[in-house]
């Protein structure tokens, strides 16, 4: 197992021992935030026919061409159409069919007239205004045409998306399946959210904000809390071994004699990839494979925690359900105040954004509280290990949080 390596290292190490978990065929209500497993083709056109876009009457185009109100042309009404109509009515030159908007056009009609521009009279209308080929027509495929992709492999499905799908005539597609996530957290002094707190003790929120952020991604996880008891411990990860595909643990993973989570992965025998990596916070971070599933171990404390969840698992995590592992946009700002970091180091620091007119500055965060830190921050600082200093006003690429 590699101890001490760089953050980049242990970024490629992390995705390069995890992959996607097969694949499953989910109908559209399940579909919101899956990725696509293959390209999706439509099934039919839409619309199906060329349908009227407003009120009026269907007329053949030509007759109109000089109407005006001077030269005001009449029309023979020979029916008329709603929207969903099966009704079939033949058009021919003089004559007009009223349509309703999402009706089909008469076959032998090229326009629809607004019906402000005519008035009727008996079995007829007299029309004043014209309407080109073409007027007021949603033709047929005009916004779905069979056979065209409507979705790509490794597309993240949203509603509107899947809204599209549906008007192709697609039900189900097949996408990537969702990992299963196990949360340990370990221990005596955390307890859970709404127990009593007794002095000494502190709140899992390590736990309850992994949680937090799975959920944004729409992926669900079973959590445990966990004695500082190496056997308890054993046991809370051997029974998850067959029903989940990552486990991440809070807690525990510097290694010293009161930090058992190494010890039991060893003892389980699992493959150790890395310990410890250059950059803070989060360096106690350890990773490794437990029969061939994703093992984190991140440390406890809230700010190292938060970072090698959102720097390391949480791209895992992505890449694993078919997602880019890019978790965070990357855009560019101004450095409104100078940074220091320290060379041979990844230094990660919470900051805050404003928008000038003619740019964006990044400040970073000057707040005493970590927690408060890390839940105001709308952006992360990086700074890579060959710089120890980046001055205010150079341009950088950062990672939006907000």
């Amino acid at each position: 197992m590699k101890e001490f390596i760089s953050f980049d290292e242990a970024l490629a190490l992390t995705l390069s021992n995890v992959g996607t978990l097969g694949t499953e065929n989910l109908p559209l209500e399940h579909l919101v935030g899956r990725v696509l497993a293959q390209d999706v083709f439509a099934q039919v056109d839409c619309p199906s026919l060329s349908t009227s876009r407003k009120d009026g009457y269907a007329v053949v185009s030509s007759d109109l061409s000089d109407a005006d109100e001077s030269n005001q042309v009449k029309l023979i009404l020979i029916g008329n159409l709603a929207a969903g109509d099966h009704r079939q009515l033949q058009l021919k030159p003089g004559q007009a069919a009223r349509v309703t908007t999402g009706a089909p056009l008469p076959e032998g009609a090229d326009a629809v007239l607004s019906e402000e521009f005519c008035h009727p009279e008996s079995g007829s209308i007299v029309a004043f205004n014209t309407a080109e080929s073409g007027r007021n027509i949603l033709p047929r495929s005009r916004d779905i045409r069979r056979g065209e992709a409507v979705g790509e492999k490794g597309m993240t499905l949203t509603p509107a998306r899947i809204g599209l799908l549906a008007a192709a005539g697609i039900s189900s597609a097949a996408v990537y399946r969702n990992p299963r996530i196990a949360i340990i957290a370990t221990g005596d002094e955390v307890v859970m959210p709404g127990q009593e707190l007794r002095q000494g003790q502190l709140y899992a929120s390590n736990m309850v904000e992994i949680c937090a952020w799975l959920s944004q991604y729409r992926l669900s996880c079973s959590t445990e809390l966990v004695s500082d008891d190496k056997q308890d411990l054993r046991e809370a990860v051997e029974k998850q071994l067959h029903g989940v595909d990552v486990f991440l643990t809070s807690g525990g993973a510097w290694g010293s004699e009161r930090d058992l989570i190494l010890s039991v992965v060893a003892d389980l025998n699992w493959q150790g990839i890395y310990h410890r990596v250059r950059m803070g916070p989060g360096k106690p971070v350890a990773f490794g494979l437990l029969k061939d599933k994703p093992f984190f171990c991140l440390p406890g404390g809230p700010p190292s925690n938060e970072m090698a969840f959102l720097q390391l698992a949480l791209p895992a995590i992505l890449k694993m359900k078919g997602q880019s592992p890019a978790a965070f946009p990357i855009i560019t700002a101004t450095l409104a105040q100078t940074v220091y970091g320290k060379k041979g180091w990844t230094d990660i620091i919470h900051a805050h954004l404003e928008n000038t007119a003619d740019q964006i500055l990044v400040h970073p965060a000057r707040l005493q509280s970590a927690l408060h830190s890390m839940a105001q921050k709308e952006a992360l600082i990086v700074i890579a290990e060959d710089r120890a200093e980046i001055p205010a006003g150079e341009k950088i690429e950062i990672q939006l949080h907000s």
